[in-house]
C-alpha cells in the first residue's frame, strides 16, 4: 500500500464528504453527513462552507444539502457521456474558430443552466473565459433563456413562478416569444457584466429535463448585436447537426 501524502488530510475529508452526499437519499442534513463520514459536527460543517463558496455543495431548499453546480459539470462533462461529449468537441472547436470567440455547451440542471464544455479562440487575448461547472439561471442570459424558450409550456411557466417576479414576468415572456420567432437567444452583459451572447438550443434535447443550449460569447465591443445576428446561421447549421447526435444518443439509451 502506497503511503499517504502528508498534509492531505482535509482533503482527504472534503472527499469523504463529497462521497457521502453522492450516496446519501435526497437532501441530508449536516448531523447525518457528519455521522456518515465519522466527523465532528464543526469541522463537517466547516468543510461543507467551503464546498459551497466553491459550489461544489449547495443547500437545498429543505435546509440540507446536494451536490453543487461544479460538480455537476465536471460529472457531466467526465463520465456518462464521454464520447459523446468527445463528438461534439470539435464541432465546438470549429465554431470557435469561424466566430473568433467563446463557444460553450450548456446542459439543464432544474432552474439552472451548467457550462459542462467549451472551446475558445486564440484568436484574442481578451475573450471570454469559460469556467467548467459555472451555472447560471435558465431566466437570464443567452444559454438559459434559448432552453427555456424551447421548454414545455407548463414547464416554462413553473420555472418563471419560482423565480420571477409577478411585476417581471410578462416581460421575459415576450423575450421568450421573441427567441422562438427568431430562433436564437442573444443577451448583452446578463450574466457577465461586457460579455454579449449568442446561443440556441439543441431540438432534439428541447422538450427535456437535460435540455442543451449552445452558446457564443465574447466582448461586447466585439461580439456586437450586428455581429451575433448575422453569426446566427452558422450557428444554426452547427446545432441542426449535433441534435442528429443527441437524437442518436437518446435510441441509444432507449435501446439499452
Amino acid at each position: 500500500m502506497s503511503q499517504l501524502t502528508e498534509g492531505g488530510a482535509t482533503a482527504r475529508r472534503a472527499l469523504r464528504l463529497l462521497e457521502a452526499l453522492a450516496a446519501s437519499g435526497p437532501y441530508p442534513s449536516l448531523d447525518q453527513l457528519a455521522a456518515s463520514t465519522g466527523l465532528s459536527k464543526s469541522t463537517a460543517y466547516r468543510l461543507l462552507r467551503v464546498l459551497q463558496e466553491e459550489h461544489y455543495v449547495e443547500r437545498a431548499e429543505s435546509g440540507g444539502y446536494r451536490l453543487g453546480s461544479r460538480m455537476v459539470g465536471l460529472a457531466a462533462a467526465a463520465l456518462p457521456e464521454l464520447d459523446l461529449y468527445a463528438a461534439v468537441r470539435p464541432v465546438l472547436t470549429r465554431l470557435a474558430q469561424l466566430s473568433q470567440e467563446t463557444v460553450t455547451l450548456h446542459r439543464r440542471a432544474g432552474d439552472l443552466a451548467i457550462l459542462v464544455l467549451a472551446a475558445e479562440s486564440e484568436e484574442f487575448s481578451l475573450r471570454r473565459v469559460a469556467r467548467i461547472g459555472e451555472a447560471t439561471p435558465l431566466i437570464r442570459g443567452a444559454a438559459g433563456t434559448a432552453i427555456l424558450a424551447q421548454a414545455d409550456e407548463s414547464d416554462r411557466r413553473a420555472i418563471i413562478e419560482r423565480n420571477v417576479t409577478p411585476s417581471e414576468r410578462t416581460a421575459l415572456e415576450t423575450l421568450l416569444a421573441d427567441v422562438r420567432h427568431r430562433g436564437f437567444a442573444v443577451s448583452t452583459g446578463a450574466n457577465h457584466p461586457g460579455v454579449h451572447g449568442l446561443a440556441i438550443a439543441v431540438p432534439s434535447t428541447a422538450a427535456s429535463a437535460r435540455a442543451i443550449s449552445i452558446a457564443i460569447s465574447g466582448p461586447g465591443f466585439r461580439w456586437t448585436g450586428e455581429r451575433m445576428v448575422r453569426f446566427a446561421p452558422h450557428l444554426r447549421e452547427a446545432v441542426a447537426e449535433l441534435s442528429l447526435l443527441f437524437e442518436e444518443q437518446r435510441e441509444r439509451e432507449v435501446m439499452s
